[in-house]
């Protein structure tokens, strides 16, 4: 493996969002009243330090699914390889990797709220990619793990549904990741979400 692949010294990790209609679950609808304005769903936006140009240059940042963080690593080598190949900086390219959130105040409710969505399904859902339901502090392991193990330089969170899940998402995991030193924070992140009607409580004071 080249040296460029070290993770001796991560980089702070990125955390983006996907903000689609009322959640990326098919089902959310029917469980809230917010919708993402029209013209602004599917939208892509990082809650983290604005440093990626996510309507630039589609090379720079590569978004990638996986089924399990192995999967995810060795996407996120295939995507370096290919850029040394062409004579680039592999560090100057950021692998995100899609995770499917549904956040609660325990690991129970949260399921049982997995559960009563994937209900008002005509056929089993399957996740996309990497997916996590449970507790803001569980959220806040995996993606410190992620960043710890060179699985993805960040992350895109498809929240199943709006505007619950980002608000905990804003309001109790960015905040400890911050304090760790996992992201940095963005001076413009209350600006950002109220372009698209989203006021999260510690956005709010």
């Amino acid at each position: 493996m080249s040296a460029s692949f070290s993770n001796t010294s991560p980089r702070p990790l990125h955390v983006a969002v996907e903000l689609s209609g009322a959640g990326r679950h098919p089902a959310a609808a029917a469980h809230t009243d917010f919708r993402i304005p029209p013209g602004l769903s599917d939208y892509w936006v990082e809650l983290t330090s604005s440093t990626l140009d996510l309507a630039g240059d589609p090379g720079s940042v590569v978004r990638v699914r996986a089924h399990d963080l192995g999967e995810a690593r060795r996407k996120r080598e295939v995507v370096r390889t290919r850029a040394e190949r062409d004579g680039r900086d592999p560090d100057t390219v950021a692998v995100l990797l899609d995770v499917e959130v549904l956040l609660a105040d325990d690991h129970r409710t949260a399921y049982r709220e997995l559960a009563r969505l994937d209900a008002g399904l005509p056929d089993r859902r399957v996740p996309e990619s990497i997916w996590y339901a449970g507790t803001a502090t569980g959220l806040v392991g995996l993606l410190s793990d992620i960043r710890t193990a060179g699985v993805a330089d960040g992350v895109t969170l498809l929240p199943l549904v709006l505007p619950q899940v980002l608000d905990r998402v804003v309001d109790d995991v960015l905040p400890p990741l911050h304090a760790a030193g996992v992201t940095r924070p963005s001076a413009v992140l209350g600006e950002v979400l109220g372009r698209f009607g989203l006021t999260p409580r510690a956005l709010a004071s």
